[in-house]
């Protein structure tokens, strides 16, 4: 008997879809792990993978880094958690600046939703202003006022039942990579104080910003007088040591990080201007708190993990990154088969179409019931990898030549399996609309959603 299909039947009486986040629940069940160790997992039953999941990012340096495990072994050993501040606490923020000289003040929370509730709160405060202003297929947690349109999901949910419009607080949507859109916007709704989102999206794939977008993002916020915040749950650490602010060369007002900034422990934080945090509880009006806010086992994580981040490594990670990109690419075209495998630092995703995807609709047209059995197909080769085309995959330092060899191995079978089956089909390519949109064409108007709270 597959014993994660009797764990995934227990579980299922248990939690909700038998899992405690939707997008573990893989079809037609999950592997259930065991333990980690450097670029490796386990199953249950001790099958060993290559990791190209890495808990969707948060493990830059690998499963059970031995200056992690020691960090947090010693730390617990101190004490746990003590509702008080720490000396710890002061010394990481100071590293997470070095890196991000734009979040001059930070709070620290647990998640990255937390962490994204809070922003939005703040900058509702700081300027008074209720909209805000989220794109297409940019995710920022389980948050009511941004689950909309919000990519990511193996369910593929666009938003979620139980949450309630507040006429009074709106949410826009408008297309990643489509300033004109967000100009267009901006000129007709007047009550928007906040523009957020995902420098790079890694939720709907991984989707690069177009060049000079995001210069022109920040140039039309700040001829508005709009915050601009940058989500780099994902791109922090991964695309630079100062992430995509640094990589593309734009500083948002506020910023908020998470995943990889803890290691492999729940941590995140939020920060930007001097001026706007002052305006956050205990110094200014706007409340936030958590018990576990910078609890101490996260933030020795945390340390252990900063102190090793430097141009260097990322780079020689981000190499590894595009020499198994470049050889998935050559195994796709020796099959046949079009691809597009957008990378940038240690991140890439995998789309089967042709050309560049550039928007979350692109990338919802292309996915395929095709897809999703080439994603099984290497899962159950030995490549433990997120079973959604909405996913990004990532890479640690702990991935070397073997393990790309092994990867790009265990593609080429399931592509050959799979094409013996009759089950590859010719690619889709982006839509219509989506290639009317690239060519300037299309100038429809931005998708306006009252939030919900």
């Amino acid at each position: 008997m597959d014993l994660s299909r009797e764990l995934y039947r227990r579980a299922r009486a248990l939690f909700p879809g038998g899992v405690s986040s939707p997008v573990r629940a893989y079809r037609p069940y999950p592997r259930f792990l065991a333990r980690g160790r450097g670029a490796y997992v386990w199953d249950v039953e001790g099958r060993r993978y290559v990791d190209l999941c890495l808990a969707f990012g948060p493990l830059l340096n690998g499963h059970a880094f031995p200056p992690v495990v020691a960090a947090v072994q010693r730390q617990a050993r101190l004490g746990s958690l003590f509702g008080a501040p720490l000396e710890l606490e002061v010394r990481v923020a100071r590293r997470i600046q070095s890196l991000f000289p734009s979040m001059q003040r930070l709070r620290f929370v647990s998640t990255g939703g937390e962490g994204a509730a809070a922003l939005v709160r703040l900058a509702r405060g700081y300027t008074r202003a209720p909209g805000v202003v989220k794109m297409d297929g940019g995710f920022h947690g389980s948050v009511d006022p941004l689950l909309f349109r919000a990519g990511s999901a193996a369910a593929g949910l666009p938003a979620s039942a139980g949450v309630v419009p507040a006429p009074e607080a709106p949410t826009y949507v408008v297309p990643f990579n489509d300033a004109d859109a967000l100009e267009a916007l901006l000129a007709e709704a007047k009550d928007v104080g906040l523009v957020l989102l995902e420098p790079v999206l890694g939720n709907v794939g991984t989707i690069l910003p177009e060049p000079g977008y995001l210069k022109r993002v920040r140039a039309l916020t700040r001829e508005e007088g709009i915050l601009l915040a940058f989500d780099e749950v994902i791109t922090g650490l991964r695309v630079a040591p100062g992430g995509a602010q640094e990589r593309f060369g734009v500083t948002p007002d506020l910023t908020l990080l998470g995943k990889a900034i803890g290691g492999g422990l729940p941590l995140a934080a939020y920060g930007g201007r001097r001026e706007i945090l002052s305006w956050v509880a205990p110094e200014g009006p706007v409340y936030q708190s958590g018990t576990y806010s910078g609890n101490p086992l996260s933030l020795a994580a945390a340390e252990a993990t900063l102190e090793r981040v430097n141009a260097a490594t990322l780079s020689r990670v981000e190499a590894e990154t595009r020499r198994l990109v470049a050889e998935l690419s050559e195994v796709f075209r020796r099959a046949g088969r079009s691809v597009s495998l957008p990378t940038v630092g240690s991140l890439f995703s995998l789309f089967l179409t042709e050309g560049p995807v550039r928007d979350a609709e692109a990338a919802r047209n292309v996915a395929s019931a095709t897809h999703d059995r080439l994603l099984r197909a290497v899962l159950e080769g030995g490549v433990f990898l997120p079973q959604s085309p909405f996913e990004t995959f990532f890479l640690s330092t702990r991935h070397g030549p073997r393990e790309r060899r092994q990867v790009v191995q265990t593609f080429s079978r399931a592509l050959e399996r799979l094409s013996r089956q009759g089950r590859v089909e010719r690619p889709a390519g982006p839509s219509r609309r989506s290639r009317a949109r690239r060519k300037g064409r299309h100038r429809g108007p931005p998708s306006v959603v009252r939030s919900r709270r």
